[in-house]
């Protein structure tokens, strides 16, 4: 278990009964710190007190009033996952990505296998289609590559096409690659995703806000593209149709936060997308980058 201190330790066991015994969201737990401004504040928090949060309802007040009753239980949760090579982060830890608090709702808690991206570490996001083409496939293979070499770690999901590339890319040139995860760890059923991951695990890590027996639903993957458009300095689309809708929305969401997006162009080519599709990632602030030989810009101006 990678806990620096007692108190590190303390803290995570709090925050891991606030999210995953009480249910706080990471949105009302923003609430919830704009008001009280710290952890001990909240937990010490009367149910009038805390009924003064917009949307705070009854129920909730008075489980966090009474967060005391959840924490051997989260304890007792904790050292379960870790026997299972399950680490936890909250927040509050010093290893926690930092650039997630761009977001107006980090993840209270991240649970990860292997380990976390470095936060002195330049970090780029290659994502795609699910239906990747052999063109797309070896353009992002080669991208991961490049970027791998440069000592850049690489974000992506485990979703297959582009992004299972990216991570297949990143492994060829022996670098560190990050998954995150719409799901938690248990639900990784198919065999091939199991592969990968594992390979992923070995050098990099596996990410999720979700407890490993948590399913996830249908549109787990908008919170998960949170976090990958927030975790890494840069985004690049390699491929994209007008029925990509995963990497459409991950555009949306570097585009509400501001993140340096790019669409990879094949200067003979052109770029691997649809009209609409190349419309919607230039209307999302996409760069057009044409040809590889940009990456060693990127990865200067990478911050």
């Amino acid at each position: 278990m990678k806990m620096t201190n007692k108190i590190t330790l303390e803290t995570t066991i709090r925050v891991l009964a606030l999210s995953k015994f009480i249910g706080i969201t990471p949105r009302m737990f923003e609430s919830l710190l704009f008001h009280f401004e710290t952890l001990e504040r909240i937990l010490r928090a009367d149910s009038g007190k805390l009924m003064a949060i917009d949307g705070m309802s009854a129920k909730y007040a008075n489980k966090i009033n009474k967060s005391a009753h959840y924490f051997k239980k989260a304890e007792t949760y904790l050292q379960e996952l870790n026997e299972k090579e399950i680490n936890v982060v909250s927040r509050f830890d010093a290893e926690y990505p930092q650039s997630l608090f761009e977001l107006n709702d980090p993840p209270l808690i991240l649970y990860y296998r292997g380990k976390l991206p470095d936060n002195n570490k330049k970090k780029v996001t290659l994502s795609g289609t699910e239906h990747a083409s052999q063109e797309g496939i070896a353009l992002t293979v080669e991208l991961a590559e490049i970027f791998a070499r440069g000592k850049v770690q690489i974000i992506s999901s485990l979703r297959k096409g582009i992004d299972a590339s990216a991570h297949v890319g990143c492994g060829t040139a022996k670098g560190e690659s990050f998954a995150i995860l719409d799901c938690g760890f248990n639900h990784i059923t198919l065999e091939e995703d199991m592969i990968l991951a594992n390979d992923i695990a070995s050098r990099g890590g596996l990410i999720s806000e979700h407890p490993p027996n948590e399913r996830g639903s249908v549109t787990s993957y908008v919170y998960a593209n949170r976090i990958i458009s927030a975790i890494s300095h840069a985004v690049i689309i390699t491929e994209v149709y007008d029925k990509s809708k995963k990497t459409l929305d991950l555009l949306k969401c570097c585009n509400q936060i501001g993140k340096l997006t790019f669409l990879q162009i094949d200067p003979k080519k052109g770029a691997l997308t649809e009209v609409n599709s190349l419309n919607e990632v230039v209307r999302q602030g996409a760069i057009p980058m044409v040809g590889i030989d940009k990456v060693d810009d990127i990865i200067k101006s990478l911050v």
